[in-house]
C-alpha cells in the first residue's frame, strides 16, 4: 500500500507540475491586467504541435522542440497582446478584450484543424519510454523531465518577479498603472512583456504536455478549464497560491484514480473548486493588489 501511495504521489507531482506551468501564464496575465486571455489554451497546442514536429525534423532533439514552443509561444503572446489587448485596453468596456480572445480561440482551433486534421498524433520522446525504477516505483525519465523543466521554468519565473528591476516594475504596473507611469515606467512595455512570459511558459507546458496528452486541434482545450479552476483555487493573480493550488489538484486527480474511479476525477476537481468558493472565495492565498504576482 505505502508504494501505491507514493506512485501515485510521483504521479501527482507530473500532473500538478505541467497543470502549474499552464496556470502560472493565466495568473500573470490576470494579475498585471485584471483580464482573461482565453486563446491561452491555443497558445498550448500551438506549443505542442511546435515540440512534435521540430522534435521530428531534428531527428528526436527534444530539447530543440521545447526551445522552439518556448519562442513560438511567446511571438503568439506579443501578437496577441498587440492586435487585440492593446487596441482594446483603453475602451470603456472590459469585456471587449475577452470576447475578442474567444474569437482568436476559435479561429486558431478551426485553423489548425484544416492544417493538421482531427486524427491524433502520437507524441513518443526519446525519453518516453526510459523507465527508471526503484523498489516497486516506476518513473519514465520524460516525467523527471517534466518535474525539472516545470521546477525550472518556476523558479525563474519567481526570481525574476522578485529578484530583477524588470520583475519589480511589472508588480509596480501589476500595483497601480498610473502611478508607476508617473514614476517613469512604460507600463505598455511592461504588459507586452508580461504577454511574452505568459505565452512563452504556455508554449513550453504544450511542449511537456504534448507525450502525455492525446495531440489534437483540441489538446490545450481539455487542460486549460483545469488551469482556470486552479487560479481560482490558488487566488486570482498569486503566483505562490497557483502553485500550491496546482500541485494539489494533481495529487487528487492521481489519488482519485487509484483508490475511486478515473471518471471522477473532474467531479472532485470542481467540487473542490465549489467548496473553495463557498468557504474561502478568495483562493488559498487570498488576492491582494499591492502583492499580485
Amino acid at each position: 500500500m505505502l508504494t501505491v501511495i507514493l506512485q501515485q504521489g510521483i504521479n501527482g507531482v507530473v500532473v500538478g507540475s505541467l497543470y502549474v506551468l499552464v496556470a502560472l501564464g493565466l495568473t500573470l496575465i490576470y494579475g498585471v491586467l485584471v483580464q482573461i486571455n482565453f486563446a491561452h489554451a491555443d497558445i498550448v497546442t500551438l506549443g505542442a504541435f511546435t515540440a512534435y514536429f521540430v522534435t521530428h525534423l531534428f531527428s528526436g532533439n527534444y530539447f530543440a522542440g521545447i526551445a522552439a514552443a518556448l519562442i513560438v509561444g511567446a511571438i503568439l503572446g506579443w501578437l496577441v497582446n498587440a492586435v487585440i489587448f492593446a487596441p482594446l485596453r483603453e475602451r470603456a468596456n472590459e469585456l471587449l478584450p475577452l470576447i475578442a480572445t474567444i474569437g482568436v480561440s476559435i479561429t486558431l482551433q478551426n485553423v489548425m484543424l484544416v492544417l493538421l486534421g482531427p486524427i491524433p498524433y502520437a507524441f513518443d520522446t526519446p525519453y518516453s519510454n526510459n523507465v527508471i525504477r526503484f523498489g516497486g516505483i516506476f518513473l519514465t525519465m520524460q516525467s523527471v523531465l517534466i518535474i525539472m523543466m516545470s521546477t525550472i521554468a518556476i523558479g525563474l519565473l519567481y526570481a525574476f518577479m522578485k529578484f530583477t528591476i524588470l520583475g519589480k516594475a511589472l508588480r509596480a504596473v501589476s500595483q497601480d498603472r498610473e502611478t508607476a507611469a508617473l514614476m517613469g515606467i512604460n507600463p505598455n512595455q511592461l504588459i507586452m512583456l508580461a504577454f511574452v512570459i505568459a505565452s512563452a511558459l504556455a508554449g513550453m507546458s504544450g511542449a511537456m504536455l504534448g507525450p502525455v496528452l492525446v495531440l489534437t486541434p483540441f489538446a490545450g482545450t481539455t487542460v486549460i478549464v483545469k488551469a482556470f479552476a486552479i487560479v481560482i483555487i490558488g487566488g486570482f493573480g498569486n503566483v505562490e497560491g497557483t502553485i500550491i493550488a496546482g500541485l494539489i489538484v494533481g495529487l487528487i486527480e492521481s489519488y482519485t484514480t487509484q483508490f475511486l474511479d478515473p471518471g471522477l476525477i473532474d467531479i472532485v476537481v470542481f467540487a473542490l473548486l465549489l467548496l473553495m468558493l463557498a468557504v474561502r472565495p478568495t483562493g488559498l492565498i487570498a488576492e491582494k493588489r499591492e502583492e499580485n504576482v
